[in-house]
């Protein structure tokens, strides 16, 4: 999938995707997310997802990203989205999901979270 960055930035795991995310596509990114989670050198206290990049979510990528959200705040974990793009919080606030998630707007707000 390469579309897909991950980097560590601290404590935190940021993962980057370029591209729709549709039915298609959100089984390669939980597969991905999973294998990042059960591997690493510490403990993940966080995942932010960039979705700057992401000019179309269906209803399957706000699935996934419900399911992150639920399973990290389940294990004490944090969980962030990170510069949405115009059509992801246009389609989150259609849902009347903007709430819902914790939003990084901006690299200061990333910043503070991966210290």
């Amino acid at each position: 999938m390469e579309n897909l960055t991950i980097k560590r930035l601290g404590g935190a795991l940021l993962l980057k995707y370029a591209g729709e995310i549709t039915l298609e596509m959100t089984a390669d990114l939980k597969r991905r997310l999973e294998a990042e989670l059960g591997e690493g050198d510490g403990e993940v206290r966080a995942v932010i997802i960039d979705l700057s990049a992401v000019p179309f979510m269906d209803s399957s990528g706000i699935g996934f990203l419900v399911s992150c959200n639920t399973r990290m705040k389940s294990t004490g974990k944090a969980f962030y989205l990170y510069q949405l793009s115009p059509a992801v919080e246009k389609t989150l606030g259609l849902v009347q999901l903007l709430s819902f998630f914790s939003v990084l707007p901006d690299e200061t707000a990333l910043t503070g979270v991966c210290e």
